[in-house]
């Protein structure tokens, strides 16, 4: 069994189907699910799920909310070490549609983890660290973060990262984050934030760039599949579209069962194939009867 230090975000996620003509100043019934979320914090459940030991750091709120989401964390098996911030908990609305996502988030308490906090983690037995990009965007995790990184290196342990949004990095500058993350060792992304980062179009140059730093990885396609790497070795799945679903997690969920199947001693086949898996499953169990 691996165990995972996992540090970063952990959010109420609340899911809405946005109506083809919402209305303005009235009342019209749609799905809405509230469930607990957080880039982070999705990958530390579904990881310890797929049978790792992990450790959860990151930072909630002192309401009902923070509450809610820290027993998210160990009803899933995941031992949860969580500052209480003097901020609301983080919060992500995501209103879908049939051809698109718009996401308002608010970090609030996320912002609260810092460099103290995580100095006060024992890393003693982990293989293995796992952040949320998030946390090396915001100015105020930045150190939390980076401190996290530099004690992977001084024990030896491997590191992996889920990449933020495309429209996130282009703010925060994609040369600026590749250097903050250069201690990173796998990186899990899409197609968009990889574009981004590398400036190339096509998956596979993609992949061939960011695999001359971060030796293993995973550049998720949507309904084309994912395209993972590790060193020279490349694996090509393919994928199948999913209709009215709300995609919010579904990267984070594709990074746990790749990570935790590369931990285990898996083919990079396998990682590929187990992350899509998880992925799909976690997306599907959101299908339901309007």
């Amino acid at each position: 069994m691996s165990r995972i230090v996992v540090l970063g975000d952990l959010n109420l996620d609340i899911l809405v189907h946005l109506p083809k003509n919402p209305p303005r100043g009235e009342e019209e019934r749609t799905p809405v699910r509230a469930s607990p979320g957080g880039s982070a914090g999705t990958f530390a459940r579904l990881a310890a799920r797929q049978g790792a030991d992990v450790l959860f750091v990151g930072a909630v709120g002192e309401d009902v909310v923070g509450d809610a989401l820290v027993q998210s964390l160990r009803s899933a098996g995941v031992t949860a070490h969580v500052k209480r911030a003097k901020f609301p908990t983080g919060t992500v609305v995501s209103l879908w549609g049939k051809d698109e996502r718009t996401m308002l988030c608010s970090r609030g308490a996320n912002d609260g983890l810092d460099k103290a906090w995580v100095d006060g983690v024992s890393f003693a037995g982990a293989d293995h660290l796992h952040l949320s990009g998030y946390a090396v965007l915001s100015d105020a995790q930045r150190a939390a973060a980076k401190a996290a990184m530099a004690r992977t290196r001084a024990g030896g342990i491997t590191s992996s990262l889920s990449v933020p949004p495309a429209s996130l990095l282009r703010g925060h500058g994609p040369s600026r984050f590749l250097e903050d993350v250069t201690e990173s060792d796998w990186l899990l992304l899409n197609l968009e934030e990889g574009r981004a980062l590398t400036g190339r179009r096509k998956p596979e140059s993609v992949v061939d760039a960011l695999a001359s730093s971060h030796p293993a990885g995973a550049l998720t396609l949507g309904a084309e599949g994912s395209l993972a790497w590790r060193g020279e070795e490349r694996s090509r799945r393919a994928g199948r579209p999913l209709d009215l679903v709300d995609t919010t997690g579904a990267g984070d969920a594709f990074a746990a069962g790749f990570v935790v199947a590369l931990l285990d001693g898996r083919t990079l086949d396998q990682a590929n194939r187990t992350g899509a898996s998880l992925a799909e499953r976690t997306l599907l169990e959101r299908v339901s009867p309007r």
